[in-house]
């Protein structure tokens, strides 16, 4: 190790999300390997949940009629589908909507991050319940099925299939929903680093410059080249 090179500053990224959002998919995807490469800082992320439909049945809906009800007929929804697909395919992410047959109640995989994130580094564990879903189709619903991709994570199976099991953090996930509409967060993906936010699927360079404004706001930047909406950050609001 050497003792003389200069310390990187730390930059903690607030992270709004639903598994269930082909949006979070590609956005959360791109934006982690932006900042991987980004030498000059060391990022910390902090996930946080936004369940696109909170009410649902416990053990989710039919696919079919989850699209139904959300855009009117299947044909306008296999339109709309395929575009995301495509789309998926510019931010190097893989998505078959062919492949889902169900949309699951995502308290449980909400869940299993905060857990996770008391354990150490879950960005991965992130990724994967995003791979199971929009690549496999799997039930991230389902308690086993969690566990079993959180086992492949490094995480102990038992112990996440016994977490899983009750209700433990069910209110700390609600709250999170919560606090989320209090800051003033109705669209997913949101990434927010200290108090500037920026909502959806974009680029390097847009990820970039987000990132040397809040280097800026910090009074770890020079020179500020992003002009990012302003706003009390989501720790904050909490």
């Amino acid at each position: 190790m050497n003792m003389l090179a200069p310390s990187r500053p730390r930059m903690s990224v607030e992270i709004v999300f639903d598994f269930v959002c082909p949006w979070c998919c590609m956005g959360i995807r791109r934006l982690i390997s932006v900042f991987r490469q980004r030498l000059d800082i060391e990022t910390h992320y902090i996930w946080r949940p936004f369940l696109l439909n909170p009410t649902p049945q416990n053990d989710g809906i039919d696919f079919n009629d989850y699209l139904e009800s959300r855009h009117g007929s299947r044909e306008r929804a296999d339109r709309l589908l395929r575009l995301i697909e495509m789309q998926a395919h510019e931010f190097d992410c893989s998505i078959h909507f062919d492949r889902i047959h169900h949309v699951p109640n995502t308290m449980n995989a909400h869940r299993l991050i905060e857990w996770a994130s008391a354990r150490g580094d879950c960005n991965s564990l992130v990724l994967a319940i995003f791979e199971a879903f929009f690549q496999n189709g799997d039930d991230i619903g389902n308690p086993g099925v969690l566990a079993e991709i959180a086992s492949r994570q490094g995480f102990d199976h038992d112990l996440a299939l016994h977490f899983l099991s009750g209700q433990t953090l069910v209110g700390t996930v609600t709250a999170g929903q919560i606090q989320a509409q209090k800051a003033g967060i109705n669209g997913v993906p949101s990434f927010i680093i200290e108090g500037l936010a920026l909502t959806g699927v974009h680029d390097a360079p847009a990820l970039n410059r987000l990132m040397d404004a809040a280097m800026w706001v910090s009074g770890r930047h020079e020179d500020l080249r992003f002009g990012a909406p302003r706003m009390s950050s989501f720790s904050q609001r909490a």
